[in-house]
């Protein structure tokens, strides 16, 4: 049995893509790169850019017409907007949120799919932080969090995906420690809104901070040539705490995305950004200070009405 998976858009949904493969292929289907070979056709989506939800529909509508000369089953998950989410239920066999991975091979046991693991009765995983399998050999995407609490009005996250959920700290160290251990240079934490980590479990789970010092102290120590990334941050979360620990730590890149998305009070205030000019360039100024040699990059939205 064959699969072939599509994901569109953001390095989540690339994280997302990875840890559906891990769900698939323990079921007992290898990849293809061939849609026409596959038993299992799926799409990791993304309603929040016209051109990648455009392609969904090209897909889907390809994929059924195949139906017709042979068994196929169709799934799709990812950032779905309600009004997409409708429509897919009908064109798709199977729709699931990604916290719903787990219970993926039950879904397909469902149609009468008979695979491997199913044989086996392996038991299900009941988080939905999945060990992904790696689409690259040196550099890896490691999600700290999912969906975010902030509502921006150009931003469909919070609808998408619902509030931020927080992953276990420790799960994210093993998973660093494991990559440290295979050899990666390149790690990437990923959260629709990373800074704000830990703020759904306050008491109880690190600070962004603390999870940024504690990846810094066990990448320096391995004395392995590795960079540690984090994307994306919002401007009314960056704390001179996490500043100060980049600067500590030799592991933790000097790169800092500091997404702006306008540069007029009027603009952010509809933006519902939380934050005005003189904010942002305080924050800039506080980078400047802390992190002389960082490289500052940002998101600029051209056109917001």
């Amino acid at each position: 049995m064959k699969y072939h998976l599509l994901h569109l858009g953001c390095q989540m949904n690339q994280s997302d893509a990875e840890r559906v493969r891990t769900v698939v292929e323990r079921m007992g289907y290898s990849p293809t790169e061939f849609e026409e070979e596959a038993d299992l056709l799926g799409i990791v989506a993304c309603s929040v850019r016209q051109k990648a939800i455009d392609k969904v529909y090209a897909r889907i509508r390809t994929w059924n017409s195949w139906k017709n000369r042979k068994n196929l089953l169709t799934f799709a998950t990812g950032c779905i907007l309600p009004a997409d989410h409708e429509k897919f239920l009908t064109m798709f066999d199977l729709l699931f949120d990604i916290t719903e991975l787990p219970g993926l091979t039950s879904m397909i046991g469902q149609y009468g799919v008979v695979t491997p693991a199913a044989v086996r009765a392996e038991p299900e995983a009941t988080d939905f932080w999945i060990g992904p399998r790696y689409s690259s050999t040196f550099e890896a995407y490691v999600p700290i969090q999912n969906g975010c609490d902030k509502y921006c009005t150009f931003c469909a996250v919070p609808y998408t995906r619902g509030a931020e959920v927080s992953r276990p700290s420790e799960d994210i160290i093993g998973e660093i420690r494991n990559l440290l251990s295979k050899g990666y240079v390149s790690i990437t934490l990923l959260g629709q809104n990373v800074n704000s980590y830990g703020k759904d479990q306050p008491g109880k789970e690190r600070t962004f901070a603390e999870l940024l010092r504690d990846v810094g102290d066990m990448c320096d120590a391995s004395e392995k040539e590795c960079r540690v990334y984090f994307t994306s941050p919002h401007p009314r979360d960056m704390s001179d705490e996490s500043l100060r620990i980049i600067a500590d730590h030799r592991s933790l890149a000097r790169q800092i995305h500091l997404p702006l998305q306008s540069g007029d009070d009027r603009v952010l205030v509809r933006m519902n950004r939380s934050y005005q000019m003189d904010d942002y360039r305080r924050t800039v100024a506080r980078i400047r200070e802390i992190l002389p040699d960082a490289t500052l990059f940002t998101d600029i939205i051209v056109g917001f009405s």
